[in-house]
């Protein structure tokens, strides 16, 4: 960057943001990752998600672009070794976005950490205890087969003719690193885009033709509700966040693949949750899902 600006997390675990990627830089000056950097940081995330280890910091150099915050997720993908079933996306706040040169982030989905609940009813959903965990009532979108793109690359015809549904659902987002949604967006795409599962609920009713914002969502915590919102809470809905990802995956050589699940945004807020917190879903229309939070143990199935 222009100052040389080298980015080490402090003992407090903030960054200055202003100073991430900032488009007035010269892009030579930006320091890049080397490959054994990227892969320190991936093995330091896999490493304390599968043995339920707190991190007490960020493993190494927080990255200086959201690029090579992409490469560790990419390595991170790899070390995990179990396949990618769906995706995750995340606005990311207005003040960081001109600096980081993008509105959105996302990360991956891991087989065996989908709980599908079409008729409502509950499951477990397990996060890291002494570490980040949240819900959050999310839109979840099923695809029916592959996006390809068309001449105009992903418009929204495209994609919706590509779906198969769209359900009432949650996001689990936990990650063994305390402070990663302080640090800010280039650590949470670092680990897997702080994601722990998903929960797909029942399918919405006329999901296809219905005004955005008649959809609703609420999300209650131990019994209190903490939130509510709607599938306008997110800038150019479902759509809108599948356009992202879909433009995000090709430039990283990937796509979106049929029976795949996307959480396209918190639409209540971020509700922290410790193991022993419940949280309940309920959407206009369908039946409401439970969830029992978990803590995730050595030897468990990773988070």
């Amino acid at each position: 960057m222009g100052m040389g600006y080298h980015t080490k997390i402090p003992e407090t675990g903030r960054i200055d943001h202003r100073r991430v990627n900032d488009p007035r830089d010269g892009e030579n000056d930006v320091k890049r990752l080397t490959d054994r950097e990227v892969e320190v940081i991936a093995d330091a995330f896999v490493s304390a998600r599968r043995e339920a280890r707190v991190l007490d910091r960020f493993p190494g150099d927080l990255p200086a672009t959201l690029d090579d915050a992409y490469r560790v997720q990419e390595a991170q993908i790899a070390l995990d070794g179990r396949p990618v079933v769906g995706w995750k996306v995340a606005m990311i706040r207005p003040d960081l976005r001109a600096a980081l040169g993008a509105e959105r982030i996302c990360g991956p989905i891991f087989a065996g950490l989908v709980a599908d609940l079409p008729e409502g009813g509950a499951a477990d959903v397990a996060v890291h205890d002494g570490g980040f965990a949240a819900l959050e009532a999310e839109f979840v979108a099923r695809f029916a087969a592959d996006l390809e793109p068309g001449p105009d690359g992903f418009d929204d015809a495209r994609i919706a003719s590509a779906l198969a549904s769209l359900h009432a659902g949650a996001e689990v987002a936990s990650s063994p690193l305390p402070p990663i949604n302080e640090i800010g967006p280039i650590a949470v795409v670092c680990d897997r885009g702080n994601n722990a599962g998903a929960v797909v609920g029942p399918t919405l009713p006329d999901w296809r033709t219905a005004d955005p914002a008649t959809l609703t969502s609420e999300m209650l915590v131990d019994g209190v509700s903490v939130g509510r919102g709607s599938a306008a809470s997110v800038p150019g809905g479902p759509i809108g966040a599948l356009a992202f990802l879909a433009d995000n995956l090709a430039k990283r050589g990937r796509k979106l693949r049929a029976g795949d699940v996307v959480l396209t945004g918190m639409t209540t807020g971020i509700h922290i949750v410790v193991p022993g917190s419940s949280g309940r879903i309920v959407f206009g229309g369908v039946a409401a899902c439970d969830m029992r939070v978990v803590a995730v143990t050595k030897g468990s199935r990773p988070s």
